[in-house]
């Protein structure tokens, strides 16, 4: 893959942010104070109405890595994620959320992890959950472990293994990123994001609490199984989010298919994907029907 890099910032750091300033100079703070500082940090402001923009502003008048992008419109999540990352031209990217502050060292252990071994295409580290003011609640297993060489094998185990979505903040080789489909407008494409990066490399879980999940009423996780919070968070308009257990599964397809394996591995995983959509056989039926007794695909 050849890739133009800006060596003067090997790490870039993107902060998708709405109406998010109960928490962001906490957030803020934890990120610029860093051990490892050579980085560009691009936040990109979803048209938020409280005082976002304002603390932003002061922030990137006073600390030269930073910019700031403001949306004329809230974009909804996915697209948003997007428009902190297009600018990036480093060897190396992170997202940041505004309410998970980070440990002092995050970036440069996660950056000595990708250093270390060509293989790994995403460093993370332990997660500890808090809650709305800080403090501690549990330390979080993700108990993901793809070290190996086989892409199938790193495939089948992040799809089956992965639960609370933590490892998508750790630091990750950016020309991989761009070969993959990014955070595409439906719900938990997150995770079809994760399970898409580990047919590019391994995943590195640097054994030591480097991340922070904040858990709030606010929060995009808090209420997972609030299919209106969800779509909402996702996409304000909602006119696309509809049979999204099949939009998921196809995702997973067109990933498979666009990766840099052998036939054979995406033969493997085609047919892997299938009997998990005969898994998910009940879901996909019952969004069929409600597509067709509601109509709910319309033109907007």
């Amino acid at each position: 893959m050849n890739q133009q890099y800006d060596e003067t910032s090997p790490v870039a750091i993107g902060m998708p942010v709405y109406n998010g300033e109960r928490y962001l100079e906490d957030t803020l703070r934890s990120v610029l104070n860093q051990t490892f500082d050579n980085f560009d940090l691009v936040i990109a402001d979803n048209a938020s109405t409280d005082r976002t923009e304002e603390i932003c502003r002061d922030y990137a008048g006073r600390d030269l890595r930073i910019q700031y992008i403001r949306n004329e419109v809230n974009l909804g999540a996915s697209k948003n994620y997007t428009v902190c990352f297009k600018p990036a031209r480093s060897r190396y990217f992170r997202w940041q959320n505004a309410d998970d502050p980070i440990e002092p060292s995050l970036i440069e252990r996660c950056f000595q992890a990708l250093e270390a071994d060509s293989g790994v295409v995403l460093a993370y580290g332990k997660t500890h959950i808090i809650d709305e003011e800080g403090a501690f609640m549990e330390a979080y297993d993700d108990n993901i472990y793809l070290s190996s060489e086989s892409a199938t094998k790193r495939f089948k185990d992040c799809i089956q293994n992965l639960g609370l979505q933590n490892v998508i903040y750790g630091l990750i080789r950016r020309d991989a990123l761009t070969h993959t489909a990014l955070l595409g407008n439906y719900v938990a494409a997150d995770m079809n994001l994760v399970v898409e990066l580990s047919l590019y490399g391994k995943f590195k879980e640097v054994p030591a609490h480097l991340f922070n999940r904040r858990m709030h009423p606010e929060a995009s996780s808090w209420k997972r199984d609030d299919s209106e919070r969800q779509r909402n968070f996702w996409d304000p308009a909602k006119r696309k989010l509809v049979m999204q257990t099949w939009r998921s599964i196809l995702e997973y397809y067109k990933a498979v298919w666009r990766a840099p394996i052998s036939l054979e591995d995406k033969r493997i995983l085609s047919i892997f994907l299938l009997k998990r959509a005969y898994w998910y056989k009940d879901p996909m039926k019952n969004e069929l029907m409600d597509v067709i007794k509601y109509g709910l695909i319309k033109r907007p």
